[in-house]
């Protein structure tokens, strides 16, 4: 015979797919003809960045642009200058998975590119860039909460586990037409500019998710094409932008992911000498993952009263998602810029931020290094460009336990820079770190039960009652089990609070 079994449905983010795609770069190309000769090369930069992501059937294509930029010194003036290459891409992923309404994340990173000038106007670059993606489902899970029969007594506890209840993406725009403002020169060309979107807070409504924050556009631009004079810019943009998260509520727990997968910034100065009007196009991609908690139900152990009974069991994980608190942390520390000093520094920026999280068994921490970029001026006045890095260790303010895992989101706010010597500088990074932690626990659950009703339970029954003489530590539930009755009728009988007998003593059973 066969028990019925109540069930429970827990809905769980699965990662149906992890995949990279390595893209090389290889070119040979000569300077168009409005850039000077190259002197000397300061930086060549490869920056890669997602056009468009479709999933169809079991394939992910990914198409996107790859921009070369080369920063260099010319011949004449010993002035910064920039030239560009564009390059288009595109790459598959083979996803075979059977689950349905699959959203996937992409993420861009350069791996390494060497780049040198056979003459003063050919350059030979080489390099590889990842395509990294991720591709997420809504799985369910079901959980047996109880067995459904009068003779059955079972033994539950009740863990508490996130339940996802809906994944979002969708795309927007921020698209604005920015002012350097009066007092500044209008620009001229522009050299460099960062990009970053950040979430100052997120309103859940009904299927809904509001999400308001600023987007910050860094620039540097040069004021004079004939000096190659610089200066910098920095705007704070303020946008509000409402997604589609179905099935999620007002309690929903969000792990909000935003890449920027492309920008593009112009000069009106280009149509009009004297305009300091900048405009900016960019496009976002946000995914959300709302999460409810629930409480469910697990069975431990469980006996007929009648029968023996057959327990099929196995492993079952349980996850528990919350968020991390925000912390901001600052590493400073002295730097090194070269031999032939430094005077003034022109520009400084975080290029990127590699970090790992380790839990050692005891407790979780993160460290990494953020590569810093300086460009600046050395005694002679001639332009520089160094990278250092910064490390940094981190320890978030969550239980210590060897099963917790977290997916942090390290991003630098700031950094600013002083001047300490004639070669030296001091660095001072201001991160901002968020994200989520796990705490992950591991059960063993009946899953299945049945009983052969030809190998019935010996019960007593001539007597009401049975006196047993329970040992210090016994359990009331291995008691009752062999007697063939329950824990409420045992701790009713003898006015029991306790599950365990706390001293030699002698007992009632009701038979």
């Amino acid at each position: 015979m066969e028990y019925q079994l109540d069930k429970e449905n827990c809905f769980v983010c699965e990662n149906v797919f992890e995949g990279s795609s390595e893209q090389p770069v290889d070119l040979d190309f000569s300077l168009p003809d409005y850039c000077p000769d190259i002197e000397k090369i300061l930086k060549c930069r490869i920056s890669p960045s997602v056009m468009s992501k479709n999933i169809s059937a079991d394939r992910l294509d990914v198409d996107g642009v790859a921009v070369i930029r080369l920063y260099y010194l010319d011949t004449k003036k010993q002035a910064i200058r920039l030239c560009e290459h564009t390059s288009p891409f595109s790459c598959s992923f083979n996803i075979k998975s059977t689950a349905q309404d699959l959203t996937a994340v992409a993420k861009v990173k350069t791996e390494y590119l060497n780049c040198r000038a056979l003459t003063p106007r050919r350059l030979d670059i080489h390099g590889a860039f990842s395509v990294c993606v991720s591709v997420y489902a809504k799985s369910q899970q079901e959980q047996c909460t109880s067995i459904n029969a009068p003779d059955v007594r079972q033994k539950q506890h009740s863990e508490l586990v996130s339940c996802l209840s809906g994944i979002g993406q969708q795309q927007f725009s921020i698209s604005e037409v920015l002012d350097i403002g009066q007092g500044k020169s209008s620009p001229e060309s522009i050299l460099r500019s960062d990009f970053a979107v950040n979430i100052d807070s997120a309103k859940a409504l009904s299927d809904k998710l509001m999400l308001k924050g600023e987007a910050v556009l860094h620039l540097l631009y040069v004021t004079d094409i004939e000096t190659g004079s610089q200066d910098t810019m920095s705007f704070n943009i303020p946008y509000t932008q409402v997604i589609d998260v179905q099935g999620m509520s007002d309690i929903s727990l969000n792990d909000i992911r935003l890449e920027v997968m492309n920008y593009d910034v112009s000069l009106k100065s280009e149509y009009d000498e004297s305009s300091t009007l900048v405009t900016l196009d960019s496009k976002i991609c946000a995914t959300v993952f709302a999460y409810n908690e629930k409480n469910l139900d697990v069975i431990d152990d469980a006996y007929s009263t009648e029968y023996e009974l057959e327990l099929t069991e196995k492993n079952c994980r349980f996850s528990h998602i919350s968020a991390l608190p925000e912390n901001d942390i600052s590493v400073r520390q002295e730097v090194k810029t070269g031999d032939n000093g430094i005077t003034k520094i022109i520009d400084t920026w975080c290029d990127s931020i590699n970090s790992i999280c380790t839990n050692d068994g005891t407790s979780l921490s993160a460290k990494g290094k953020i590569n810093c970029c300086i460009l600046a001026l050395d005694k002679d006045n001639v332009p520089f460009y160094a990278e250092r890095p910064l490390e940094f260790t981190f320890k978030p303010d969550i239980p210590d336990t060897a099963d917790i895992s977290a997916n942090m989101d390290i991003a630098c706010k700031s950094l600013n820079f002083r001047i300490t010597g004639d070669n030296s500088v001091e660095l001072k990074a201001d991160l901002k770190i968020t994200g989520f932690f796990t705490e992950s626990k591991t059960s063993r659950c009946i899953v299945s039960a049945g009983a052969d009703e030809d190998k019935k339970r010996l019960k007593d029954k001539n007597a009401a009652l049975t006196l047993y003489y329970a040992d210090k530590g016994e359990t009331l539930w291995d008691i009752a089990r062999n007697y063939c009755t329950s824990v409420e009728a045992v701790m009713l009988e003898n006015d029991l609070a306790d599950d365990i007998i706390q001293a030699h003593s002698m007992i009632l059973i009701p038979m």
